[in-house]
């Protein structure tokens, strides 16, 4: 079965989700609860946190499928933005905060450093990867290039702010398309889902 034929959150959850400050739609938190109802083993993995929004929809969505734990990874350091974005270690604290309204603890592990620096000796298989950090193209390439080892041969990567031309994640999607290895899956607002070729989800 498609994620897209996944029961969608109930009211209660997704205001429990959009209760959080962030980035992404309340369509788009409900395209990341579903796909993370298909990870059946191995885990999920987050790139870039912020304040947790997209954090809840994971964790939320593995509650109501499997179970497989949520790495949230984001340093959370001093950073601004591409589209101008201003981000800080203050954040954490918030992030944190979140996690315990929520009662999410369950599920999301905090990971507090950069995806070069943990990648190496990464010691799960990964199912489904959100790719939500720097949107420079060189950022998004190295994010993917340190977790693309660890996916399952039928992870979905998912990616957002994947439609506007001036920044990074739509030109290392059609560079992934262009290998014909992956297929473009879901995709609303500015959240672009991909599927390996012969393993989508289900």
């Amino acid at each position: 079965m498609n994620a897209v034929n996944l029961p969608p959150p109930s009211q209660d959850i997704l205001d429990k989700i959009m209760s959080v400050e962030g980035g992404i739609t309340a369509q788009e938190a409900q395209l990341l609860y579903t796909a993370a109802q298909t990870v059946k083993d191995g885990c999920i993995v987050e790139v870039g946190s912020w304040l947790g929004r997209s954090t809840a929809a994971l964790a939320l969505g593995t509650r109501a499928g499997y179970y497989a734990p949520v790495y949230a990874v984001d340093p959370h350091d001093s950073f601004r933005g591409i589209l101008g974005g201003n981000f800080g270690p203050a954040d954490r604290t918030i992030f944190m905060q979140n996690m315990l309204r929520l009662e999410i603890t369950d599920v999301v592990r905090m990971v507090s450093l950069s995806s070069e620096y943990i990648t190496a000796s990464w010691p799960d298989v990964i199912g489904l990867l959100w790719i939500d950090g720097d949107h420079r193209y060189k950022a998004v390439k190295r994010d993917l290039a340190c977790w693309l080892p660890h996916l399952r041969p039928n992870a979905t990567i998912v990616f957002h702010d994947a439609t506007d031309p001036r920044i990074g994640p739509l030109h290392v999607i059609d560079e992934l398309l262009a290998t014909a290895q992956w297929e473009r899956g879901n995709a609303v607002d500015k959240t672009v889902a991909l599927y390996r070729r012969l393993h989508r989800p289900g």
